[in-house]
């Protein structure tokens, strides 16, 4: 990594929750091999892809928001909690985010 990039998810985010919340997908992806391997029901299966679409949703937004912060100080210099607050939320809005 290049030492004059920080990364910044452990800075405002929760780094380990992140990883929990990957984890967890990883078993329920595990899960739904085992389902397929089983010749479960597609209804089950599905609403198990649903589950893990939703768990990958929300880390992705988290990690899209990092980058965004990230390329902000990169410009800016560093943010204050609210300023990042009122960014993420102007992007949460406009459906950016």
């Amino acid at each position: 990594m290049d030492s004059t990039k920080r990364p910044v998810i452990g800075k405002y985010w929760d780094r380990d929750d992140l990883i929990r919340r990957m984890r967890r997908i990883e078993g329920q992806a595990r899960g739904v091999q085992a389902m397929l391997d089983r010749d479960e029901d597609c209804k089950a299966i599905l609403t198990q892809l649903a589950a893990i679409s939703g768990a990958l949703s929300q880390v992705a937004r988290v990690v899209s928001a990092c980058g965004v912060v990230d390329g902000i100080e990169q410009a800016a210099g560093p943010l204050d909690p609210e300023q990042i607050r009122a960014i993420l939320s102007e992007l949460n809005a406009k459906g950016r985010l």
